[in-house]
């Protein structure tokens, strides 16, 4: 059998795992079966498992790729110098566009992902890291706002953060389940809050 180029087996990975998420959209997580992820990817079992180990492996490896491809596009938001509620807007801006895509939303994927954590240590742990990593980029970006005096100058800056990352996941669950938001509104919303709080 001829080896398989490392270009070749990750744009096949990158297939499987396309495959996986549309059937992880329509059936949820644990619903969903090998056969319909071999079927959707148009692809024989030997050839499948030549690429992963089993679906245990297919979602750990779906949930990473998709961590790090939105590490990568919130890294360079959070860097920037954007007041708070810009920040938010720009950040589930960037969220809902990376979500959509042909045939299903990688944001009501997580959801089933976050359910995945719960029953899985492994996932779990990704998941945690990442949060934990964005978290410490929320930290910095609290910071420098203190230093400039948008943050009272005697707040947590650890708590601001936390509070910061739940009004970003938050956006998330609504824009999954409720459908009904959008990161002008969720930003504005933000603002008054912030200016209320004054």
């Amino acid at each position: 059998m001829p080896k398989i180029s490392d270009a070749h087996r990750e744009m096949r990975r990158a297939q499987i795992l396309d495959a996986a998420w549309r059937c992880f959209y329509r059936e949820g997580v644990q619903a969903t079966t090998m056969e319909q992820i071999i079927k959707e990817a148009d692809m024989s079992a030997s050839a499948m498992y030549r690429y992963f180990g089993g679906k245990d492996d297919i979602i750990f490896s779906a949930i990473s790729s998709s961590l790090t491809a939105v590490g990568k596009l919130l890294e360079p938001i959070v860097a920037r110098d954007l007041a708070p509620a810009v920040l938010v807007e720009r950040v589930t801006s960037d969220i809902e566009t990376f979500s959509h895509r042909e045939g299903y939303n990688l944001a009501a994927i997580a959801m089933h992902g976050w359910s995945e954590a719960q029953r899985d240590e492994k996932v779990r742990e990704l998941i945690r890291g990442f949060y934990l990593g964005f978290r410490e980029q929320l930290v910095a970006r609290v910071v420098r706002w203190q230093a400039e005096g948008a943050v009272a100058p005697d707040a947590d800056v650890a708590e601001v953060a936390k509070a910061l990352q739940s009004i970003i996941l938050g956006y998330v669950v609504q824009m999954s389940i409720m459908r009904d938001v959008d990161p002008a509104a969720h930003a504005r919303g933000l603002a008054a809050l912030l200016g209320a709080g004054r």
